[in-house]
């Protein structure tokens, strides 16, 4: 079976078998590093063996999917927090350049979240991490900029614009390795942005560099973080088989909401939708493209009108929510499907989680047997990415007559588990009983089958997932629920065939 070989972002399942289940969706099979050498949570991966082993894997896979932070530094965290200066980073990227496979590649721009939860940044985030994001807002704008300064310790600014410029530094050096093919694709993904901030600015900073030296076929700058492995997984599947990319309808009823920002993104969703989709590979054809010539659709459940507040299903969860918005995006779905056979459900109303009244209208549609994507987690970047991967690897593998349906059944209900079970039901109760506070990430230990509410929890959510019509045969394997980094925000899991 041809295979592609990951270097991950980080450890976390999104990262590692979500890529991999793209994959097999599509017929193929997805080389993953031994955990040994992936970084734990804020502790780096080996860099030198990762190195290692990718040289070896590249002599016989068809592509390489390498997330040049994992590469770089280690994982996602480490490239936060790291002492490495963008010369010594720039060295370990040269293992790129030995002989094997094509490369596609991922860099990301740093976030700047407005939070004081240090658990993925540096240790004065906490509490400066709410004045640094305003001195970013400022510095974009160019209004308060004094104030915000005056704000911070000049150490804690200093350090903290070192990075950002150590990081603007790397990912203008990405773009050289693409515009020398020694990588053949490129995502740049934008971390978590704000539409008044310095990543916005680095992202019109590259996204200008891009259009100067002419690379637009082959570097995509979007948001997006956590989900590019498994895109360039999708895109490289089309290679793999040789197929043509797919034409992706995009399905809205409400096509002005795609014009509004998601919360963390820094342009519009519609923007999110048309990069995530030509970054794996395929063509998105909006509704006033002037034609209905599709090989597969999208329905986009879009962004709640916020009104200048943001509910998010993992901070901020409420029960305002829209039925007419959860119908008529079930219309969609129902229309599509009378379309073309290849179809899914991008959930971006709101970050975090999934819209229970659009899960239940799904439901009572029996949709869930038919759809071909379904994604609701966390940004609406990391959501459509998820399920733009979905239909491409389904497109490739039935093209060339690869395609896996039970894996996309596994990789569907475990989206639906995930997104909805744990994300908008279970981690709110979760918090609760255990007396986690909402606001900032927490520590839970010890293991899951030592934890009553984690196996409690786990329990209720095979029930969920039973109740799901379409997804009968399917169970949760039995004390496999963990928490990758022994917080509440995600979880992993093993689904199987029951």
């Amino acid at each position: 079976m041809t295979a592609i070989a990951l270097i991950p972002l980080d450890e976390r399942p999104v990262c590692t078998s979500l890529p991999a289940s793209i994959a097999r969706i599509s017929g193929l099979t997805c080389l993953v590093p031994p955990a040994e050498l992936l970084p734990r949570i804020r502790e780096p991966g080996d860099t030198v063996l990762l190195s290692t082993w990718l040289s070896q894997a590249r002599r016989t896979a068809s592509h390489a999917v390498v997330s040049l932070e994992g590469l770089g530094f280690g994982g996602l965290i480490p490239s936060r927090i790291g002492t490495e200066t963008s010369h010594e980073v720039a060295a370990r990227w040269n293992a790129l350049r030995m002989p094997g496979c094509a490369v596609f590649g991922s860099v990301l721009v740093p976030r700047t979240p407005d939070s004081s939860d240090a658990m993925e940044e540096p240790d004065y985030w906490n509490p400066h991490g709410p004045a640094l994001h305003r001195l970013s807002a400022a510095l974009s704008t160019g209004v308060g900029v004094d104030e915000a300064r005056a704000a911070l310790p000049e150490a804690v600014r200093i350090d903290w614009i070192s990075r950002r410029l150590r990081q603007q530094a790397l990912a203008l050096y990405s773009l050289e390795l693409a515009a020398d093919t020694t990588i053949s694709r490129l995502v740049v993904g934008i971390d978590d942005a704000a539409e008044e901030s310095l990543s916005a600015c680095d992202q019109r900073a590259l996204l200008d560099w891009v259009d100067r030296r002419e690379l637009g076929r082959r570097v995509s700058v979007q948001p997006g973080a956590d989900e590019i492995g498994a895109v360039l997984v999708a895109r490289a599947s089309l290679e793999v088989h040789a197929v043509r990319a797919p034409r992706i309808g995009i399905a809205c009823s409400n096509l002005q909401a795609l014009d509004r920002v998601a919360p963390y993104e820094s342009s519009p969703v519609r923007e999110t939708i048309r990069r995530q989709v030509e970054a794996a590979g395929g063509q998105a054809i909006f509704p006033d493209a002037g034609t209905t010539d599709v090989d597969a659709i999208m329905v986009i459940h879009p962004p709640e009108l916020t009104r200048g507040v943001v509910s998010d299903w993992a901070v901020a969860p409420n029960n305002d929510l829209d039925p007419e918005q959860a119908d008529s995006t079930v219309t969609d779905v129902i229309d599509a499907l009378a379309r073309t056979e290849i179809v899914g459900v991008a959930d971006v109303g709101r970050p975090n989680g999934a819209d229970p009244l659009l899960v239940a209208a799904l439901d009572a549609a029996d949709a869930w047997r038919a759809l071909c994507g379904f994604a609701a987690w966390n940004t609406a970047g990391n959501t459509v990415g998820t399920v733009a991967a979905q239909l491409v690897a389904t497109w490739a593998g039935r093209q060339a007559g690869t395609f896996d349906d039970n894996q996309l059944r596994l990789a569907v209900a475990r989206r639906v588990v995930e997104d909805y079970g744990w994300m908008t039901i279970e981690r709110t109760r979760v918090r609760a009983e255990l007396g986690s506070s909402h606001t900032q990430h927490d520590h839970i230990s010890p293991a899951t089958t030592d934890n009553p509410v984690l196996k409690a929890a786990e329990t209720r959510l095979g029930m969920l997932l039973a109740a799901r019509p379409g997804f009968e045969e399917l169970r949760i394997t039995p004390d496999s629920l963990s928490l990758p980094w022994q917080r509440s925000f995600e979880i992993d899991l093993r689904l199987e065939v029951g």
